[in-house]
């Protein structure tokens, strides 16, 4: 099912092509139950499952804000997370109507297995819970679901699509050390090792291609609309923003791309989703302008980047 490598730390899991194909295809076909329907109502309705999941939890509770490195101790204090693990992975099934393993869960919540990998799905679980709780306080102190930020709902998506893909690839975690620094850093954090993983040859498409991939669907599900929607040049203008911006924002935060080759680096990122759009939806795309759309997108890297503020290129930004 996979294979092992030894590199500067121990013995990683290297996920094989397929398992990532796992997660795209779980990612994609759950989201699209939200993009089909009334997004924000069910959106909200599941928050508001996973907030009472959250209300079992204390901040005391929480991993260290430090890096995880001693991973018994972690568990023997947060030695009921597996078990909200486990009910969140329920709760999320139900909802997108996928299946994420909840039995092969259970077996690690009863024999305490597989320690390693269930860091990384119990931090992921506590993210999604948290982004849950705010996304339901955001429902109860506005009333109208849609009156909430857009910025609740990406984050959340977000916190849905990385804790899929934990869920799947608990056997075999990517190979990126884990912190704990709120729903927005670890959301962000994931995504960039998508892209730099460390990892070649068909595993590095497959994750770069999951990066893609997560981000485009988050994108549907946000806007309500489905691939298809890419024909009419407003939509796909707003996807290539979008998706460029928000690339180009994460790789600022977590390497050292400077400002001086965000120009150049933006023009490689917007050809990158076009050709994904063209090729992994099989959609005939709009006829846009594409060096509009750089520009559009350095314009927007020039200056401070409000991370949220870019998900949605539009001026409302409830859409």
């Amino acid at each position: 099912m996979f294979k092992f490598f030894r590199g500067n730390h121990s013995l990683v899991a290297e996920p094989i092509p397929n398992r990532v194909a796992d997660v795209q295809s779980s990612i994609q076909s759950g989201l699209r139950v939200h993009a089909r329907g009334e997004r924000r109502v069910q959106s909200v309705q599941l928050a508001d499952e996973l907030a009472s999941v959250y209300d079992q939890i204390t901040d005391a509770q929480l991993p260290a804000t430090t890096e995880t490195t001693d991973i018994r101790a972690f568990f023997s204090g947060v030695d009921r997370d597996l078990q909200r693990t486990r009910k969140a992975v329920e709760v999320v099934e139900d909802s997108l109507q996928i299946g994420l393993g909840h039995s092969k869960l259970a077996r690690i919540a009863m024999t305490g297995a597989q320690l390693n990998s269930g860091v990384a799905l119990v931090i992921a679980g506590h993210n999604l819970l948290i982004s849950a709780d705010k996304l339901d306080r955001a429902h109860t102190s506005i009333g109208s679901v849609q009156d909430i930020a857009a910025k609740r709902f990406h984050e959340f998506y977000r916190a849905i699509g990385l804790f899929v893909a934990e869920a799947i690839l608990f056997t075999t975690p990517l190979n990126y050390r884990m912190a704990w620094k709120g729903t927005r850093y670890l959301n962000n954090r994931f995504l960039y090792s998508l892209r730099h993983s460390g990892f070649s040859g068909s595993v590095d498409v497959a994750l770069k291609g999951l990066h893609r991939l997560m981000l485009s669907e988050i994108h549907y599900a946000i806007r309500g609309i489905l691939p298809a929607a890419l024909r009419t040049p407003d939509e796909f203008v707003t996807y290539l923003t979008s998706m460029a911006t928000q690339t180009l924002a994460i790789l600022r935060e977590f390497s050292d791309l400077g400002l001086e080759d965000i120009p150049a680096k933006a023009e490689e990122v917007v050809h990158e989703y076009r050709t994904f759009a063209e090729n992994t939806y099989e959609v005939v795309t709009a006829d846009v302008d594409v060096e509009s759309v750089i520009q559009d997108v350095i314009t927007q890297l020039s200056g401070d980047v409000d991370f949220f503020s870019i998900s949605s290129p539009n001026k409302n930004t409830n859409l």
